[in-house]
């Protein structure tokens, strides 16, 4: 059996490269199918059979890939983390049924942008968020979305440490004002657990400690469902009508609520990276990883968030497990019950952070591997390739887990933590960026579409219409859409300009799709020339 395999095995690549350097450019694929016999007259020439002494090369494993499952797992992991703990506080800021409003409005809208950041991502043929933004808006998209990423990974990396040296410390029965032992703790339990999860190469690795999450935010929820004080709180407000009548909807607080429920259903930063770690990664198949995801999280959080905030109503704190005994502070046997199940509740907690920390941890060395790291492979976030040399694998997640440590040993505010991360991070990636990037990835179409419906693209061709058009014209926002559109129009045209010079990749981690272009002649007759063949002469 040659030494070279096919491109189903791993690939055969050259040695060692320096630290930080890209690997010579190999193409093993040219030998798939040939015998040894074949290969000996191939390699006639000297050089040639230099070239082919298998001594020369190194076996990269291929990435590792998560069944539908899987995947799904994974996608809910990275949904819930820490939020779930602070729904039923949402709760009591915007009111029960606006809560259940906003819920299902978030995960309606975090669906389909997910769904929305892999196709045009696809359509581009983009492996990774950041490449994306750079197919779109050069070299300024692609540092603004590493930046973002960087800081949505490593923020809610710090807050979950944090939340392990707060709760687990206390589980284990270290008194609140023994922060020495709560420091202790977090250290040895990082360095046994959150540590060695985030030293895997490939995020399907990570599929069977996502199950595992996924079962422990279900007990989670089912404890503090079960252990709520619901009924007393019913009873008090009159009846369940009249508790809903009284907590309908908060317009004074409401918009605090919102962002909580809003970031605690924000993932597009690990989106695609969980996405090319899908088999077989299908429009339908991430379609269904969505609607399954974003299914679960919500039937989550609207139990959570219901039974968290009816049992404390106006008391319900930011991690409503707080509001809940602790167990040195319980005398009768119902409180003692109680106190017990809320300590379940906290080890589960701390247990999903474990869980969840190598998904954050994962985006942020990305981030750091597409920018220290030289080469395509690197600038295009082929972690696995890169990331198959265990040193510098060990070094950068080692450097992230220690940069992520020390403030966590130091720090004391979460909630300061995650605001930050929400406003900033959060909002321009969820929120903003597949839409800006969707536009100006079809930049064209776009402005195709605006000029069809308005007869012009720009202010200064807007001065023949009537006052009517220019008043929705502005109150649209159309001068910023058109402007994004003709700035990701240019920015795609060199996009696909400097591809065409590159070698033509050999894999797409998101699946190749067919461009039909087609599409537009049959939308726009008006420009049916530029689709038309030219004849010469």
């Amino acid at each position: 059996m040659p030494f070279f395999q096919s491109s189903s095995n791993p690939s055969i690549l050259p040695p060692k490269s320096p630290f930080l350097a890209p690997r010579r450019a190999s193409n093993p694929e040219i030998f798939d199918g040939h015998s040894n016999h074949d290969l000996t007259a191939i390699s006639s020439t000297k050089s040639l059979q230099s070239d082919l002494d298998p001594s020369k090369y190194t076996t990269v494993e291929p990435e590792h890939k998560s069944n539908l499952m899987g995947c799904t797992a994974n996608l809910i992991t990275a949904i819930v983390g820490a939020g779930v703990i602070g729904i039923p506080y949402a709760f009591r800021e915007t009111g029960l049924c606006a809560g259940w409003a906003f819920i299902l409005l978030s995960a309606v809208m975090g669906c389909k942008s997910l769904r929305l950041l892999v196709e045009t991502a696809k359509h581009v043929d983009a492996p990774s968020y950041e490449t994306l933004s750079e197919a779109a808006f050069g070299r300024n998209g692609w540092i603004l979305c590493n930046l973002n990423m960087f800081f949505m990974a490593w923020g809610p990396m710090l807050s979950y440490m944090m939340i392990v040296k707060d709760t687990l410390g206390r589980v284990l029965g270290y008194p609140e004002e023994d922060v020495a032992g709560q420091k202790m703790v977090l250290a040895v339990s990082s360095v046994l657990v959150m540590l060695p999860l985030s030293l895997q190469r490939d995020m399907a690795d990570l599929a069977k400690t996502s199950r595992l999450s996924v079962l422990f935010d279900i007990f989670l929820v089912a404890i503090v469902a079960i252990f709520s004080p619901t009924s007393e709180s019913i009873h008090d407000a009159g009846g369940i009508i009249n508790l809903l009548s009284q907590s309908t909807f908060r317009p004074g607080t409401c918009f605090i609520g919102l962002g909580i429920i809003s970031f605690a259903f924000s993932c597009q930063h690990s989106s695609l990276i969980i996405a090319g770690s899908l088999d077989n990664p299908t429009r339908e198949r991430w379609s269904k990883v969505t609607l399954i995801a974003l299914a679960a999280c919500a039937t989550l959080a609207t139990f959570m968030g219901t039974f968290g905030y009816i049992g404390f109503l106006e008391y319900t704190e930011g991690d409503v497990l707080n509001n809940f005994p602790m167990l040195e502070d319980t005398n009768n046997s119902n409180d003692m019950i109680t106190a017990r199940a809320a300590n379940i509740a906290r080890g589960l907690l701390c247990c999903t952070m474990f869980f969840v920390y190598p998904l954050e941890s994962f985006v942020a060395r990305h981030v750091i591997m597409t920018n220290l790291f030289r080469g395509r492979e690197a600038h295009e976030g082929d972690d696995h390739a890169v990331l198959d040399r265990w040193d510098r694998r060990v070094a950068t997640t080692i450097v992230l887990f220690t940069s992520v440590l020390i403030p966590a040993l130091i720090c004391t505010d979460v909630g300061l933590v995650l605001a930050w991360t929400g406003t900033v991070a959060a909002t321009n990636l969820a929120y903003i960026g597949p839409g800006i990037l969707f536009i100006g990835v079809h930049g064209q179409e776009f402005l195709d579409l605006v000029e069809c419906r308005w007869g012009f693209t720009s202010r200064s061709a807007a001065g023949q219409a009537l006052i009517i058009e220019k008043l929705v014209w502005y109150l649209l926002g159309m001068p910023l859409w058109c402007s994004i559109a003709s700035i990701g129009k240019k920015g795609y045209k060199l996009h696909l300009a400097k591809k065409a010079e590159m070698t033509p990749a050999i894999g797409f981690r998101l699946g190749k799709i067919k461009h039909k272009h087609y599409m537009h002649k049959m939308h726009y007759p008006h420009h049916r020339k530029m689709f038309e063949p030219q004849h010469l002469g």
